[in-house]
């Protein structure tokens, strides 16, 4: 088995669950509220990958499988979370979802991967609770000013300058 292989299969499909939606740059979520979150990370210059792959950190230390992270914020090195059927009126759901959901955590506190959770309670106020609970795992406040640099190759200006030279790289073969 190849390590894409591996990889793809390490990481199960979410649950499909809330209506399909596009963030504002473009990208199709599985959910109006990751549409939001998604969002308020996009207004405030904060670069994520959404449904990441395992190619960072210590994700190869999982046993089993785990659902693919909703979102990874690469310049902190941290997952956030949406747990978006914890409120769901459907007992059965509700209750297989949070036994997922403590199985999950569970696997990033013993790997001491950090995260953030993120429930449906929150988004009616994510600036105050994101920040807040971001405070408490990283041990420092957002915003982070971020320094912005100009590319010599395409004169963009760019917030997180390895990435952009790993594109490059990429985009030339």
């Amino acid at each position: 088995m190849g390590l894409l292989s591996w990889l793809n299969d390490l990481f199960e499909s979410h649950e499909e669950y809330g209506t399909r939606s596009t963030t504002l740059t473009g990208q199709p979520v599985r959910s109006k509220a990751e549409r939001v979150i998604a969002d308020y990370f996009t207004h405030h210059g904060i670069l994520y990958y959404y449904e990441a792959m395992a190619t960072t950190n210590d994700w190869f230390i999982f046993k089993s499988k785990i659902s693919r992270p909703d979102f990874y914020l690469p310049q902190y090195n941290l997952f956030v979370e949406y747990w978006g059927l914890v409120d769901s009126p459907d007992p059965g759901t509700r209750d297989n979802y949070i036994r997922t959901m403590r199985w999950k955590m569970a696997q990033y506190r013993n790997n001491n991967i950090r995260f953030v959770s993120i429930y449906p309670s929150n988004l009616n106020d994510l600036d105050y609770y994101f920040k807040r609970k971001f405070r408490e795992t990283m041990g420092f406040s957002l915003p982070v000013s971020q320094v912005v640099s100009t590319c010599p190759t395409c004169h963009q200006q760019i917030l997180d300058m390895p990435l952009h030279i790993k594109w490059h790289t990429q985009t030339l073969r």
